[in-house]
């Protein structure tokens, strides 16, 4: 897709009709994005939900181990979003081609390494992380084993997708996670049930079809941004030299989004542990709850997206007041699709839940799960749009503390406190969460209005000028 030039935010006057109809522009396929990415998620765990509560435990347990390695392609995604959307407003190509090169290099590079060493360490960081019983820990072991392979795949995507985000193209990413989710329904129904003459593979199944699905986005990707009318079309077939003062320009950016997404992480994995104590229908309630509430809160990191793009092209080109009528608008319509998605946690939760599961206690106490967090849908959309508006702006460090505040001074310790001391069991750890977002949402509204984010690309551009 050609670079739409009414996205670059450099216009002296700019009607609010053109402002909403860029905002949707971006926002819609963005959204879809998210929406289809989560889609793959629930009817792969939908599907493995039907072999048994264990096989849908033992996928989530594997997919937080891959989860961390993905901290830190949003660091690189992260950096490469705002540098070329600050490049794409101050209509410099040769900038954003430079940055899109350097990201691209850069996560091949970590990510060939990190595959090798979680495939070839896999059983002992599942026992580090989780030391689950050992029928899990094999369940675990062997969909994992298979599944790392395709982390390199959904690196190239990842950082494919910031790159033409940064840029203003949220289309062409939309349409790769289309197909993707395609191939690893079909896949999937085959490989594990066992159809057109395929043995039933069941969970490993399951794991085969997500690596051909990753596969095959890998491949649309580099096709997509080698493409001479791709919004920043790199010279894949020539040789790129490392840049590491360019690389070193992208981290620094990110670096404060990987420790957010870190947190994130460790602390997933903390209460994964402390879920498990409370058995396997539990841990497969929440596993299945949030897939499910993926769907109400994939519309905010869409707006949170279209939001870091704006703010970074609006101050590239020097517009702090177009920066900020963006946000305002941004948040309006969120806030207006978050109560129809959110409602829907609220009003039905228990026939979304039995989409997922034929199991009684898991629909009863996942429904749980879902009414609590429909409560927070709208606070927790506010704080995604304000985040990404502060990222844009090169502000990355204060969301990154906010997260922090928000799962380590809330919802990790309130979690134990609710759950085991107040008798909660896993209803205290979903309080908890409710806490902690709530929390989130309070101080990213007071950091946004601080106005530090109008700021903040210019000191970490003077950082990088010392480091060099």
């Amino acid at each position: 897709m050609e670079h739409d030039p009414t996205l670059a935010a450099n216009s002296i006057d700019v009607p609010q009709a053109e402002i909403r109809r860029r905002i949707f522009s971006m926002v819609w396929p963005a959204t879809v994005e998210n929406i289809l990415q989560m889609l793959v998620g629930i009817v792969a765990t939908g599907m493995v939900g039907k072999i048994g509560a264990e096989a849908v435990a033992a996928v989530g347990l594997s997919t937080r181990v891959t989860q961390l390695v993905w901290c830190l392609f949003s660091a690189i995604g992260t950096g490469a979003t705002v540098l070329i959307a600050r490049a794409f407003g101050a209509n410099d190509q040769r900038s954003a081609q430079r940055t899109a090169e350097q990201a691209l290099l850069l996560a091949l590079g970590l990510v060939g390494v990190l595959t090798i060493i979680i495939w070839s360490k896999a059983r002992m960081w599942l026992v580090l992380l989780f030391n689950p019983e050992k029928e899990l820990l094999e369940s675990a072991y062997v969909f994992l084993r298979i599944a790392v392979w395709g982390m390199p795949f959904m690196a190239v995507m990842q950082v494919v997708g910031a790159i033409m985000r940064g840029a203003g193209n949220t289309k062409t990413p939309m349409q790769i996670a289309f197909f993707v989710n395609i191939i690893n329904v079909v896949a999937n129904y085959v490989l594990i049930y066992g159809i057109f003459g395929s043995p039933a593979l069941g969970m490993i199944g399951a794991a085969i079809a997500m690596l051909i699905s990753q596969s095959v986005g890998a491949v649309l990707a580099f096709y997509a941004i080698s493409r001479p009318m791709s919004v920043i079309p790199l010279r894949l077939r020539q040789r790129v030299q490392a840049d590491i003062k360019e690389m070193r320009r992208i981290l620094v950016i990110g670096i404060p989004a990987a420790f957010e997404s870190l947190f994130w992480q460790f602390a997933s994995i903390i209460m994964m542990g402390l879920i498990v104590t409370f058995g396997t229908n539990a841990l497969a309630a929440h596993q299945l709850g949030l897939n499910a509430e993926s769907l109400s809160y994939m519309p905010s990191a869409g707006f949170g997206i279209a939001a870091t793009a704006f703010v970074g092209q609006s101050l590239g080109a020097g517009r702090l007041d177009l920066a900020r009528r963006y946000v305002k608008e941004i948040n309006k319509w969120g806030i207006i699709l978050t109560v129809f998605t959110g409602g829907l946690l609220l009003l039905v939760p228990t026939q979304i839940m039995s989409c997922l599961t034929d199991e009684a206690e898991v629909i009863e106490l996942g429904a749980i799960y879902l009414r609590l967090m429909g409560s927070v849908q709208i606070p927790q959309l506010i704080a995604g749009i304000l985040s990404g508006a502060m990222r844009g702006g090169g502000d990355t460090k204060a969301p990154m503390y906010i997260g922090g505040i928000g799962i380590w001074g809330i919802r990790i310790p309130f979690s134990f406190i609710l759950s085991q001391r107040f008798g909660m069991g896993i209803i205290g750890v979903w309080v908890a969460m409710v806490m902690d977002l709530v929390t989130r949402f309070v101080l990213t509204t007071l950091r946004y209005r601080g106005g530090k984010w109008k700021r903040a690309l210019a000191s970490d551009q003077e950082i990088i000028s010392e480091a060099c």
